[in-house]
């Protein structure tokens, strides 16, 4: 399966230093790309940016698929 673009959030805590205060749910890293690429390849990404960030838990997938128009 070829993918045409994705988007990666990397999600986790925050300490903010003038409030003295752990934020929580915080974007800490965006990848992305409009390059396409075979679902394999994005699999590996993926693990490679899991195990840089330590975010192996709570992983969430939003996916489109369109259909072909055949005008």
């Amino acid at each position: 399966m070829y993918i045409d673009k994705y988007k990666v959030e990397i999600k986790g805590n925050k300490y903010h230093e003038k409030t003295d205060k752990k934020m929580t749910d915080q974007v800490l890293a965006t990848y992305e790309s409009n390059d396409g690429m075979n679902i394999k390849e994005l699999a590996n990404i993926l693990e490679q940016l899991a195990d840089s960030h330590q975010a192996h838990y709570n992983i969430a997938f939003n996916i489109v698929m369109k259909q072909h128009d055949h005008d």
